[in-house]
C-alpha cells in the first residue's frame, strides 16, 4: 500500500564543500569579485543550482552573479514559498528548501525599496519531491501550561498532558480512542477515555474514571465478539432441535445466532458496531491476586461508549500493565508484580455471555485469575480453567506491554522502565505465547543508539505499531510488517525490522538545533526538523493522499508535553504543518477563558 521514504541529505560538509568550490569556480570564470556588495544598477543572474532535486529541508546552493553578502536584502522563493537563506557572498547563496515547493520555480529579489530592487528566474525548475513531514493535528500548550482540559473542536481543544496510548474502532477507523495514565506528577487523577472523531475533526471526552473507580488505566484495545446483532443490539436467537447425549431424546432449544460472513457482509454499519468491546488494562495491586486488572466495557443502549455503558471485571490479579487481543480473539495481559504473561481464553467468558442473552438467565463470571487456573502440564484446571500463567518475563517490577502482530504469530514485550524489546512467538498446537527472547536494545540500560538485536539502544519504549512494507510485500518476504514504536525518553519514533535492526524514525534531533536538545516541538522534516516531547501513544492507518488521491500511510502520536496529537504523512496531506504556537490563537483563548 504504501513505501517508506528515508530522509537523505546531502551532508553540511558535503554542501559547504560544493558551496567553497562554487565560488572558486565563479571567481576564476566569471571574474565576479568573491564577497563583493549587491549592486542595484546591475541586474541579478541565477546561472545554475545544485542539486537538481530534493524535499523540504534540503540543503541548496544557488550560483549566478550580483547576489551581494546581506542576507538581509535577498528574498527567494522555491514553488512560491518562502526559502531560508543562510548566507551569500554575491556569487552563491546558500539556503534551505521549504516545504511545499511543488512547483519548483526559483526566484530571487535583490535590494529594497530606497536602493532598488533587481530580479533573476532560474532558467530550469527545482525537482521537488514530496515526503513524509511531521505535522500537528489538535491541541497546543501556552508558556504557562495552564490551558487545562477541554473537549471540543481540533481548533479549540485541549489537553493530552498524560503518557497514554490509543487505538481505532475495529469497524470506524474514524474513531481514534485514547487513554491515559496518570499525571505525570504522582497520585493525580488521570483524565477520562476520549474519542478523537477524525471526520467530525472533535475531541470528545467518553467515559469518566469513574466508571473504573478513578483505577489508574494503562492499555486500551478492542475485542469483537463472535454474535450477530439486530438494529437495537439485541443478540439473535434461534431455536435448534438438540440430541441429549444419554437419553437419546431430541429437545428444543434456544441459541444465540453466531455472525459468520455472510452476516458480515449484509449487516449495516450500526449492527456491526454491537460487535465491539473496549479492553482496558487497570495497574492495581492486592497481595491476594483480587487487583481489578482487566476490564471490558459494552456500548450503552444508544450504541456508543459512554458513562452508560456497562462496564465489567474480565479479569482479576496484580498491576497489570497491559492487555492485548490475539487476531483469534485470545487475550493476553502482564503482572508487574511478578513480571509474568497470563492468557484468557475468551470462549469462556462468550458462553457466559451467550447464556445470559437467550434466556436472561442469572450466569456470573468469575474473573479471578488466581482460581480459575489451567495447567498446561497436566491438564487440569481449577475453577472454570479460564485463565492460564504463561511464563515469566524477566524479574518483578518489569514495566512491559504487549503488541501482537497482525498475523498473530509473534508479539514483542515492550519493556518500558528496563529499556528493551522482547519477542514471543505463538504456537498454533498450545494456542498459547512461548518464553521471549530479546532482539533489541539493552537491558537495565537507557541509550539512543541505533543498530542490530543488542548493540541498539533506547530509552523507555512505549506503544508501538506495526506497518506494512510494501518492499517486503515485492521481495515475497514471509514478514512484511515493520514495528513503530515511540522512544519517549528519547522523543523519538524508531522502528525495528523483522531481522532486527533498529532505526530512528522522526525526531531526537539533537544534532540539526542551535540547543542541542532532543525535546522539541517543531514540525516538518523527519530527522533534522521535527522534534518531539516525552512522545508515548503511537497508531497508523492509511488516508486518501490529496494530491495523488491514492492511500498514504498516516501516524497518529501521542505528544505528551507538547499537550497536542502529532501527525506524520506525506507531505500537503496534514492541515497543520506550522511551528506548535508558544501562544494560543484568538480562538483559542476563547475557548480557554474559563481555565485557571
Amino acid at each position: 500500500m504504501f513505501k517508506n521514504y528515508a530522509t537523505r541529505h546531502l551532508g553540511f560538509f558535503g554542501l559547504m564543500l560544493a558551496f567553497l568550490t562554487c565560488c572558486l569556480v565563479s571567481c576564476s570564470d566569471d571574474k565576479v569579485e568573491s564577497g563583493g556588495s549587491f549592486d542595484p544598477s546591475k541586474s541579478v543572474k541565477i546561472t545554475d543550482f545544485v542539486p537538481k532535486s530534493g524535499s523540504v529541508g534540503q540543503q541548496l546552493v544557488l550560483q549566478g552573479e550580483n547576489f551581494g553578502n546581506d542576507t538581509s536584502l535577498i528574498n527567494l522563493t522555491i514553488g512560491g514559498k518562502k526559502a531560508i537563506v543562510v548566507s551569500a557572498n554575491n556569487t552563491n547563496i546558500y539556503c534551505y528548501v521549504p516545504s511545499k515547493a511543488f512547483t519548483g520555480e526559483i526566484n530571487l529579489s535583490v535590494g529594497n525599496d530606497k536602493m532598488g530592487v533587481q530580479t533573476a528566474e532560474a532558467a530550469e525548475k527545482f525537482n521537488y519531491e514530496r515526503k513524509m513531514v511531521v505535522g500537528t493535528l489538535c491541541g497546543y500548550k501556552n508558556e504557562r501550561d495552564d490551558q487545562g482540559w477541554n473537549d471540543g473542536s481540533f481548533e479549540t481543544c485541549t489537553g493530552f498532558r498524560n503518557d497514554g496510548v490509543m487505538q481505532f474502532s475495529p469497524y470506524d477507523h474514524n474513531q481514534l480512542f485514547i487513554v491515559y495514565d496518570q499525571e505525570p506528577t504522582y497520585g493525580q487523577v488521570a483524565h477520562g477515555i476520549q474519542i478523537l472523531d477524525l471526520k467530525e475533526r472533535t475531541v470528545k471526552t467518553i467515559i469518566p474514571l469513574s466508571k473504573f473507580n478513578n483505577e489508574r488505566l494503562r492499555t486500551i484495545d478492542f475485542i469483537v465478539d463472535p454474535f450477530a446483532y439486530d438494529e437495537d443490539g439485541n443478540v439473535l436467537t434461534e431455536t435448534k432441535t438438540v440430541v441429549d447425549e444419554e437419553t437419546g431424546l431430541e429437545t428444543e432449544k434456544t441459541v444465540a445466532v453466531r455472525s459468520d460472513a455472510q452476516w458480515e457482509a449484509n449487516a449495516t454499519a450500526r449492527q456491526k458496531h454491537w460487535k465491539e468491546h473496549l479492553i482496558l488494562a487497570a495497574d492495581n495491586n492486592d497481595n491476594n491476586y483480587r487487583a481489578h486488572s482487566v476490564y471490558i466495557v459494552d456500548r450503552d443502549s444508544e450504541g456508543e461508549f459512554s458513562a452508560n455503558s456497562s462496564v465489567r471485571q474480565l479479569a482479576c490479579y496484580r498491576q497489570c500493565n497491559g492487555a492485548s487481543v490475539h487476531p483469534n480473539g485470545e487475550i493476553y495481559f502482564t503482572s508487574y508484580t511478578n513480571g509474568e504473561v497470563l492468557r484468557l481464553d475468551m470462549n469462556k467468558y462468550w458462553d457466559t455471555v451467550e447464556a445470559n442473552a437467550v434466556s436472561a438467565g442469572s450466569a456470573t463470571w468469575n474473573p479471578y485469575a488466581k482460581d480459575n487456573l489451567y495447567d498446561p502440564n497436566t491438564g487440569e484446571s481449577t475453577g472454570t480453567g479460564a485463565f492460564q500463567k504463561l511464563y515469566t518475563v524477566q524479574d518483578t517490577g518489569w514495566e512491559f506491554q504487549i503488541d501482537i502482530h497482525p498475523s498473530g504469530k509473534y508479539a514483542y514485550i515492550v519493556v518500558i522502565n528496563q529499556h528493551y524489546i522482547l519477542r514471543t512467538d505463538y504456537n498454533e498446537a498450545t494456542h498459547s505465547f512461548a518464553p521471549p527472547y530479546q532482539v533489541a536494545g539493552q537491558m537495565k540500560t537507557e541509550g539512543f543508539t541505533d543498530g542490530v538485536g543488542k548493540s541498539s539502544t533506547m530509552r523507555r519504549p512505549y506503544q508501538g505499531t506495526f506497518v506494512k512494507n510494501d518492499k517486503y510485500v515485492e521481495e515475497g518476504r514471509d514478514d512484511v510488517y515493520d514495528f513503530y514504536f515511540c522512544d519517549s525518553r528519547n522523543n523519538a519514533l524508531r522502528y525495528l525490522t523483522p531481522e532486527g535492526i533498529l532505526t530512528t524514525y522522526a525526531g531526537g534531533s539533537s544534532a540539526t538545533h542551535a540547543d542541542g536538545k532532543t525535546e522539541g516541538s517543531e514540525n516538518g522534516e523527519l530527522r533534522d526538523v521535527a522534534r518531539f516531547n516525552r512522545c508515548t501513544g503511537l497508531v497508523n492507518d492509511v488516508h486518501k493522499d490529496a494530491i495523488t488521491g491514492e492511500n498514504t500511510l498516516i501516524f497518529y502520536i501521542l505528544d505528551t508535553m507538547n499537550r497536542c496529537i502529532r501527525t506524520i504523512t506525506m507531505e500537503d496531506n496534514s492541515s497543520e504543518e506550522e511551528e506548535i504556537p508558544l501562544e494560543p490563537s484568538e480562538e483559542q483563548t476563547a475557548a480557554t477563558a474559563n481555565v485557571k
